[in-house]
């Protein structure tokens, strides 16, 4: 057994003897592979569905920190439906991929199987107001950068990072593919092995891609300017094109 294994069988020492405690999956980066000095272990502690609590903490055990998270099926479910319809897969990759430490009566089992479910729904496509509406942000935050660096501001390199955060998570939404967390991006875009570590499809669109990693290495205003306005285009072409001047979107006044 290896050393991050006994630290995590220590620290249920406490769960394990509880009524209302079913069963616990250990996953993350020390169950899926390559580890850094920064990984923590994160952990779900099933809890009977009768419990009418939640909890979450850490703890570090023989220089390993535990991330926990204590929660009854229902819950989990909920996690499950709201990454689901959010476009996430955090909860789901992590009860597919993780390893059970112990099952006393099948819940973590049926969860992994529902949470590999989920995973394998398709997203429903974006309706034509969300998605006029997302091109229209695209639109607005290329102009607020834009102007940023004609007005040569102390922020442009902020501004200009952000920007590439708001463009890559508009697109993702108008191909209707899932969102990816800000600091997984370059992964994400560069690394096979992350594909097969969080279970995620290849990006679709290659070229574009290629260029947003050409745009997180590139520096100075003049060429970082001109990488965006580059992806910003692309984006909005193979989104069914868009033109600012005329553009309006009518919908229903919510009651």
């Amino acid at each position: 057994m290896e050393a991050w294994e006994n630290a995590v069988r220590k620290f249920l020492v406490r769960w394990m003897d509880r009524d209302e405690v079913m069963g616990a999956l250990v996953c993350g980066s020390y169950v899926t592979g390559e580890p850094t000095d920064r990984s923590d272990i994160d952990l779900h502690i099933i809890l009977a569905d009768s419990a009418k609590w939640r909890e979450r903490g850490n703890k570090y055990v023989d220089g390993f920190l535990i991330e926990y998270f204590a929660n009854p099926p229902r819950q989990i479910r909920s996690y499950f439906a709201g990454d689901f319809a959010y476009r996430r897969t955090a909860s789901l990759v992590q009860f597919i991929t993780g390893k059970i430490i112990f099952d006393s009566q099948g819940i973590v089992v049926q969860l992994k199987d529902e949470a590999a479910a989920w995973k394998g729904k398709k997203y429903p496509a974006p309706d034509t107001h969300m998605a006029e509406l997302t091109k229209y942000h695209l639109w607005d935050t290329y102009d607020n950068l834009l102007d940023c660096y004609e007005n040569q501001r102390l922020d442009f390199d902020f501004l200009y990072n952000h920007s590439l955060f708001q463009l890559f998570e508009g697109y993702c939404a108008l191909l209707n593919i899932e969102k990816i967390p800000f600091d997984q991006i370059s992964r994400y875009l560069s690394d096979p092995g992350y594909l097969r570590k969080y279970l995620k499809a290849p990006f679709p669109d290659g070229d574009f891609s290629r260029m947003f990693l050409e745009a997180l290495k590139v520096k100075g205003c003049d060429d970082r300017m001109r990488l965006y306005k580059s992806l910003f285009t692309h984006a909005l072409k193979k989104s069914g094109e868009f033109e600012i001047d005329g553009w309006r979107l009518r919908t229903p006044v919510l009651e």
